[in-house]
């Protein structure tokens, strides 16, 4: 009994963090660019293996292309108000170098109507990762339009300043969580 117990709590342990996540099966074209993009440039944040050991670089629903990124896994930062600033921060610059710009002309006419870029903190007080944020670019508007979400679940438990902060700054709540 204590070897499954033990068992049990090392496979549960090393879902997040274990070294066998891959990428998605047979990803279709848009998917592929995006691996592309992810392989070719030197990012900050790691993309997010979820709870499946998929990198989250796929298709959730129709026409939303999805990619997570994770963040403090290395450093194991305390999650202060600056340092979740900074990567932020971090994040904004990875998600520009991301940008679906490596697709050709022809093939634009099917790209994905939205991609949804969600950011995920390691921490390490307790040793586990979240989801804070979710950035979606709506692809069929002149130029690009962004929405901006925070957890509401993480930043309920925070100062009512940051929530105001947030939302002046055009963010909304969500719970639409994926791990």
């Amino acid at each position: 009994m204590k070897k499954f117990v033990f068992s049990l709590a090392l496979l549960i342990s090393g879902i997040s963090f274990s070294g066998t996540c891959h990428w998605i099966k047979n990803p279709n074209f848009y998917v592929k660019k995006e691996i592309d993009l992810i392989n070719s440039t030197n990012l900050k944040g790691n993309v997010y293996c979820d709870i499946d050991n998929d990198f989250l670089t796929y298709y959730i629903g129709t026409g939303n292309l999805e990619i997570g990124l994770l963040y403090n896994e290395k450093e194991k930062k305390e999650l202060t108000y600056e340092n979740i600033m900074n990567i932020l921060l971090d994040f904004e610059g990875d998600i520009a170098k991301l940008l679906p710009s490596n697709i050709s002309s022809r093939a634009l006419k099917d790209k994905p109507q939205f991609y949804t870029y969600r950011l995920y903190i390691y921490d390490a007080k307790q040793n586990d990762t979240f989801m804070f944020f979710k950035y979606i670019l709506d692809t069929t508007k002149h130029d690009g339009d962004w929405k901006m979400y925070y957890n509401s679940e993480i930043f309920s438990k925070m100062n009512n300043n940051v929530v105001d902060l947030f939302q002046k700054n055009g963010y909304g709540p969500t719970e639409d969580i994926v791990y």
